[in-house]
């Protein structure tokens, strides 16, 4: 593809693979118009919310950033596109035209199927709202956290280490393999309590998270059978349901996300990062793909310029997630002395 049939591009996404995307763009080629569409006008990076939510000097502000890049800035929600029509169908009513698009819009937790959630207090993992977090965690001390996966384990050390009061709540803890008694032994004795066996059932309430109520799993009455239901007062709810590529604004039938690739390609719309990974689904922890992310969004950038992609090689990248597992034991390895 040459740098010169491409005089502009639309990109849905300011996180890590739309910013990567669009920097590795702009070091090539100055002259192409860019519009760029995010819902939020912040962001704020996922590992960096684990670490230290209440820090939020890393925010980048996007409508700036944008502005000093020289792109046209655009904050909606993106509720729909018409890959035939050329357009792209905003919450505000209002229509966007493309010549070629890039879907960088990352990933999106899994829906579970509970009560509430749309009360003040309750996250899923991928949509935390940073300032709302910040705000929230200096006025409430318990916390309920639903585990399915590495990020919410190091969520719950987090929200300890802010002296909170920690429940986790899981059908189990496979996901962390043999190191899972030592984990959970150091949990318990750091006073996190441990619910196995069951599910999230109800966040209660009324415009605020007040209590929750979790129910046994079907499969798991062979431990605990006297306690089928429990009710928690909790004033924030977390949930750890896994991740999927976010593409339900884009009808995907024609898609085929391709595992061994940096992006996918349908029509003009090119897919980048989290939602073009046809693995997603099956990973433990978002943080592993960070580097596949760089790499992947660049070589796309450079795909489109029509330049040489010999540079960027799959399967090249580490396994990050093992390694973030190792993080969290060397942590627990290190608190236990």
């Amino acid at each position: 593809m040459s740098s010169e049939k491409i005089t502009e591009i639309t990109v849905i996404g300011a996180g890590l693979a739309g910013s990567s995307f669009l920097e590795a763009l702009r070091k090539v080629s100055q002259s192409i118009e860019v519009t760029l569409i995010d819902k939020n006008d912040f962001y704020f990076p996922k590992d960096q919310l684990s670490k230290d939510p209440v820090d939020l000097k890393k925010i980048k502000k996007i409508s700036q950033w944008a502005r000093d890049a020289g792109f046209n800035f655009i904050s909606a929600r993106v509720d729909k596109i018409s890959e035939k029509r050329k357009k792209i169908y905003l919450d505000n009513s209002k229509k966007v035209e493309f010549k070629n698009l890039v879907v960088a819009s990352g990933a999106l937790s899994k829906r579970i199927d509970i009560k509430g959630t749309r009360k003040e207090g309750f996250f899923y993992l991928s949509e935390i709202n940073p300032y709302d977090l910040k705000t929230l965690l200096k006025i409430h001390n318990e916390v309920t956290l639903s585990a399915a996966t590495l990020e919410g384990i190091k969520f719950s050390l987090l929200f300890k280490s802010l002296k909170k009061e920690v429940r986790i709540v899981a059908a189990d803890l496979d996901f962390l393999g043999p190191d899972k008694e030592k984990i959970i032994d150091f949990l318990k004795r750091q006073n996190i309590e441990i619910h196995l066996g069951y599910k999230l059932d109800e966040v209660i309430g009324e415009r605020a998270v007040k209590a929750v109520k979790i129910k046994k799993e079907k499969n798991s009455f062979k431990e605990d059978e006297s306690f089928p239901v429990k009710l928690f007062s909790s004033q924030l709810v977390f949930a750890d349901s896994g991740l999927k590529p976010n593409l339900g604004f884009l009808d995907s039938s024609g898609i085929d996300l391709e595992t061994k690739c940096f992006f996918s390609k349908y029509g003009q719309i090119y897919i980048a990062g989290d939602a073009a990974n046809a693995e997603l689904e099956g990973q433990k922890s978002y943080r592993g793909n960070k580097a596949k992310v760089e790499r992947g969004s660049a070589a796309l950038a450079n795909y489109i310029l029509g330049l040489d992609l010999s540079q960027f090689k799959t399967g090249q990248e580490e396994n990050q997630e093992n390694r973030f597992k190792e993080e969290i034991i060397e942590e627990i390895y290190d608190k236990e002395g």
